[in-house]
């Protein structure tokens, strides 16, 4: 059976929850295989059977927020081989030169795959290296500065040897292979350098506990699309926003994937549209509600906008489907069992420059934010439909007198408004590993956190179902 290099965001677990949501539903039913905190290898039930199935991985590519690109598996090298080929050291150097001519062989078999034609073309390629943890030393001192070389060297002479007319590799500073610190080309590169086309490739060796995954890039995202829309909007506010990939895998957690134009999605806390921007372009029926009537006027705008640029078919009562609601009113405001989904990103506290002392955290906690979530929960629970779903993110905040964040207990507030807690990651479904920075602490991950270094108030992301 095919298998399938998903090459995952920086936030690897999140990447991975997203993608198994969508590998349980059935229009892309599978399994990821295998994983390592760059890339998730999956195997499709039936997906890869269909004649026009690449069509399909792009619409995949397209929805996800959090996969980079998806590449076809050509090859396999076991991690054992690959370590007695490029060993720390060096101590047989006759191991060393076997295992090295059994991976040159099958790179050999992976290049008659990766490309249909080669005799008398011009051939350009780029390796893209992704490790099972971009901190490992094996990583640095090995793979990029002896296995990179060696792949790029091996590919070219296979390649003429094949009776290219010219093998061209792309070449990574020089600078960046000596110090080991090399990121793997980004998706816009795959894209100027026109790496999906016949006779230009992107090579991916996606390593595992494992081993190492030989493959093709295929389909990649499109980052600066989402750039532009996240920046070039009328209107931003840059402390409150939550980035494009963020706001699509919010949508993505709502489990809504057939006839996503009928599924009416509720933005509560809309803002300036971080999430409705994307909702619209997920092909979503999106509504947005806030308490600040300029923040409405600006996502309407913001939409208007992103509908001139993109020439999209206006929405109908665009001033119908954005409003100004007060929270405590959101149930006479709405019809019961209205939405098929909720998202919300309420505002997490203040704009802390620095970490707060547990009890003013705790005064924050109890005295605002728990109150502000009962609301959440009890207001949305007669608005949205019977099983269906609410993401909303929660904060976890960092303390000047205490190693350990506070967190509010939003499980409890969910489960005493009849919201039942979904996992977003779940070793039944997902192998963990060895590795201890890659092992899963539980058996089911219901929250997973995304937060940049030093950030005081974290977010973390949660899933709650109705009860019926």
């Amino acid at each position: 059976m095919n298998q399938f290099i998903f090459v995952l965001g920086s936030n690897y677990k999140l990447s991975l929850a997203e993608l198994d949501t969508f590998l349980k539903s059935k229009e892309f039913k599978g399994r990821i295989i295998d994983y390592s905190s760059t890339i998730a290898v999956v195997r499709f039930e039936e997906l890869d059977t269909q004649k026009y199935y690449v069509n399909q991985l792009e619409n995949l590519q397209y929805f996800l927020g959090g996969t980079q690109k998806i590449a076809h598996v050509f090859e396999f090298i076991n991690i054992n081989s690959l370590k007695e080929a490029f060993p720390f050291r060096v101590n047989n150097f006759n191991a060393v030169r076997k295992e090295r001519k059994n991976i040159k062989n099958l790179i050999e078999i992976a290049l008659e795959a990766i490309f249909p034609t080669i005799e008398k073309e011009n051939i350009f390629f780029a390796v893209s290296i992704y490790p099972n943890l971009f901190n490992d030393e094996y990583y640095k001192n090995v793979l990029v500065k002896h296995f990179l070389p060696f792949l790029n060297k091996t590919i070219s002479k296979r390649l003429k040897k094949k009776n290219a007319n010219k093998a061209i590799y792309f070449k990574y500073p020089q600078k960046n292979i000596n110090s080991g610190n090399l990121n793997p080309i980004f998706p816009h590169h795959v894209i100027q350098y026109e790496l999906l086309k016949e006779n230009r490739a992107e090579i991916i060796f996606g390593i595992t506990e494992e081993g190492c995954y030989i493959a093709r890039t295929f389909t990649v995202d499109d980052p600066n699309f989402k750039r532009k829309i996240d920046e070039k909007r009328p209107f931003k506010e840059y402390k409150s926003s939550i980035p494009p990939k963020l706001s699509i895998m919010m949508l993505n957690f709502l489990n809504l994937f057939q006839n996503r134009h009928d599924k009416k999605v509720l933005d509560i806390f809309v803002g300036n549209g971080d999430i409705a921007l994307f909702g619209l372009l997920e092909d979503f029926n999106i509504f947005g509600v806030d308490e600040d009537k300029t923040n409405i006027k600006k996502t309407i705008k913001n939409i208007q906008w992103l509908q001139k640029e993109l020439e999209l078919p206006p929405l109908i009562n665009l001033n119908e489907r954005f409003l100004r609601v007060k929270l405590s009113d959101l149930n006479s405001t709405f019809k019961e069992n209205f939405f098929d989904g909720i998202v919300s990103k309420p505002n997490l506290g203040p704009f802390y420059t620095e970490r707060p002392y547990y009890t003013e955290a705790l005064e924050l906690v109890k005295g605002t934010l728990k109150p502000l979530y009962e609301t959440i929960f009890g207001q949305s629970y007669k608005i949205l439909k019977k099983h269906s779903r609410m993401v909303i993110i929660a904060p976890s905040i960092s303390l000047m007198d205490d190693p350990k964040d506070l967190r509010l207990n939003v499980q409890n507030i969910a489960a005493n408004h009849n919201f039942q807690e979904i996992p977003l990651i779940s070793t039944d479904r997902i192998v963990n590993k060895s590795n201890k920075e890659l092992q899963f602490r539980k058996k089911k991950l219901y929250s997973i956190l995304d937060t940049k270094k030093g950030q005081i108030i974290k977010r973390k992301i949660y899933v709650f179902e109705k009860r019926g």
